[in-house]
């Protein structure tokens, strides 16, 4: 495991109703003891310092970068989830102007196939887009 034993999750959500969801499924899931979440918006700020990775799913990545340059370790990982290309650009347009280092960008899709012996193929139908990852490094030199 990534985290356990001696690791540890921070969890930003600004909506309370989203967070106590969130409580829910981990304390479901047994991981609740491994995770501090945290009613808050991480685009004013990220509270740790010295952390491993910065994951995101937000509509916002670019608000949050500074705060992570600041929060992670050099050599953490920059990571976030968006599904347009325009939400992509921004961010990596930030993480540029903060010295981040190793960007890149992928596309997410699913292509389902169908096994049956003797004519494997895709499914007829395809999810043609589902979203964009971006990748980043912080680097050991300070802005």
């Amino acid at each position: 495991s990534y985290v356990r034993p001696t690791g540890r999750v921070y969890s930003y959500e600004v909506r309370g109703e989203f967070l106590e969801i969130a409580r829910k499924n981990l304390e479901r899931a047994g991981v609740l003891d491994y995770v501090e979440l945290k009613n808050k918006d991480i685009t004013q700020g990220i509270d740790e310092v010295n952390v491993d990775a910065v994951v995101l799913d937000m509509a916002t990545p670019w608000l949050v970068v500074p705060h992570a340059y600041r929060a992670l370790r050099g050599s953490g990982s920059f990571i976030s989830f968006s599904p347009t290309i325009d939400q992509v650009v921004r961010t990596v347009e930030d993480l540029r102007a903060n010295n981040f280092a190793d960007i890149e960008t992928i596309e997410c899709l699913i292509r389902r196939i169908r096994a049956e012996r003797g004519k494997t193929r895709p499914e007829t139908l395809m999810t043609g887009h589902t979203g964009y990852m971006v990748f980043a490094r912080k680097t050991i030199v300070s802005p």
